[in-house]
């Protein structure tokens, strides 16, 4: 039976489908936060109610493997991402990049040059959770040397790591933004950039302006060069191990496919890893597998550097995999083609669409404070609305990222923004200074308002 031989459910229905397995996922956040568990809970839900509507199990079973055939494309990136990350740190890549970053620190562009470095460490690792526990803490540290307030420093490491997170091809929320939406995974990253650099650029002048108010005499710089000598003893710091991101780089630049590009950027700091750092063939494979292990004597450094390998990505392999099967049973059993049909009726324009898929994400995000549920069930509702409008899905997740991820940073009680707080020991003070989740959503709002970067698809 194909998909046009199903009944379609009344409005009705549909709804009360959709509205109980949102139910149903965020009553399992709530009482455990595994989002693994509560979408394969949502996905049980959906196939309930297309049971009840009529579908055979065979049907439902189509629909889950036709769903999660979407997302087999993100879910190998995601495993070669963990082998790169790996690779990456065990060629030195990483640790020169932070080294020659805290090398050219400097107490006169202390707030900008935090914003930058937490940008580009959220970059190479993909984890604005792992900067701001490991690059986060030493601007800290420092922040405190300057006088300069926490708030305000804390703000600025926030902004950066997000930033970086969501241009990253290495970060799990990027790649799963892209998977839900069904957009390819650096069209996703170029269109982010449209949202993106402006906010950023605006940031990094308003920590600009507002650093040089708090200018002291006294620095204390002794986090910074413990780990600059703690590196230096420990790795052989060299600019040859920046090859395989800029590689990476470039052969983004030619619209070389994700995986192609990936996969030669691990190879190649493969190769540095056993030019630049001695490493065995066995300590390659092992990083690929299990992600790097540092032990350098120094925790901050440890942590910031034991990071990727495929093991570690399985988890959001799994959440993308519930996520696509779920939507899958709910494409199969036409519940998302009512629900669209009947918003399409209210949306006369581009702008609409793109402002319902800010609201949608926002909505969810309120009510669950997890930015991957505000992405997997908007992603997945609103994609054929904009295949069906002509434009392009990297619109709707470059829509999906500027309110879930970033706002959950703001949100008190989002997660990241729980996670901030526990880290770097602050209240919601950071929260007014973190100028790059309110700049992206108001620019946002302006290009749907415009008209501008609004690509049409072929």
């Amino acid at each position: 039976m194909t998909k046009k031989d199903i009944q379609k459910p009344d409005s009705r229905i549909a709804v009360i489908t959709l509205i109980t397995v949102i139910v149903v996922i965020l009553f399992s956040i709530r009482t455990a936060l595994v989002l693994e568990t509560a979408l394969v809970l949502g996905a049980m839900t959906a196939a309930l109610f297309a049971l009840y509507l009529g579908l055979s199990w065979k049907e439902i079973e189509s629909g889950m493997i036709n769903g999660i055939k979407n997302a087999l494309g993100a879910s190998l990136i995601l495993i070669i991402i963990g082998m790169v990350i790996g690779s990456w740190i065990l060629s030195g890549t990483i640790q020169t990049m932070v080294y020659y970053g805290l090398e050219l620190l400097s107490p006169s562009i202390f707030l900008p040059a935090a914003f930058l470095l937490a940008a580009v460490t959220s970059i190479l690792i993909g984890s604005s959770f792992g900067t701001i526990a490991t690059m986060g803490i030493v601007l800290l540290g420092v922040a405190e040397g300057l006088g300069v307030p926490k708030a305000i420093t804390v703000g600025a490491i926030v902004s950066g790591a997000m930033l970086g997170d969501k241009i990253s091809p290495m970060s799990d929320s990027t790649n799963l933004t892209a998977a839900m939406s069904s957009t390819d995974l650096f069209e996703h990253i170029k269109s982010m950039l449209y949202i993106s650099l402006p906010a950023a650029l605006i940031s990094l002048l308003l920590y600009t302006v507002i650093g040089s108010f708090y200018l002291e005499s006294g620095v204390d710089l002794a986090n910074v060069n413990q780990i600059l000598s703690n590196l230096e003893q420990n790795f052989n710091i060299t600019s040859w191990t920046l090859v395989p991101p800029i590689l990476m780089l470039l052969l983004s630049l030619f619209k070389v496919p994700a995986i192609a590009s990936l996969s030669l950027s691990f190879i190649t700091a493969s190769i540095f890893a056993v030019l630049t750092q001695g490493a065995s063939f066995a300590e390659i494979l092992n990083a690929a597998a299990n992600g790097y292990q540092a032990d350098t004597g120094l925790e901050l450094l440890d942590s910031l550097l034991t990071q990727g390998g495929i093991n570690n990505m399985m988890s959001t392999v799994a959440i993308i995999m519930a996520g696509t099967a779920m939507g899958g049973i709910l494409e199969k059993a036409r519940i998302l083609e009512v629900i669209l049909d009947s918003m399409l009726a209210f949306i006369k324009k581009p702008r609409d669409l793109i402002l319902i898929s800010l609201s949608s994400a926002y909505i969810m995000l309120l009510a669950t404070g997890e930015m991957f549920v505000s992405i997997v069930i908007p992603g997945r509702t609103l994609a054929p609305a904009y295949q069906k409008m002509k434009i392009k899905t990297s619109v709707l997740s470059r829509s999906l990222e500027t309110a879930s991820t970033l706002g959950c940073s703001i949100l008190p009680w989002g997660v990241v923004s729980v996670y901030i707080q526990n880290v770097m020991d602050i209240g919601f003070g950071y929260i007014p200074y973190t100028f790059l989740s309110f700049l992206a959503p108001i620019i946002a709002v302006i290009y749907a308002f415009s008209g501008s970067f609004i690509f049409k698809s072929e």
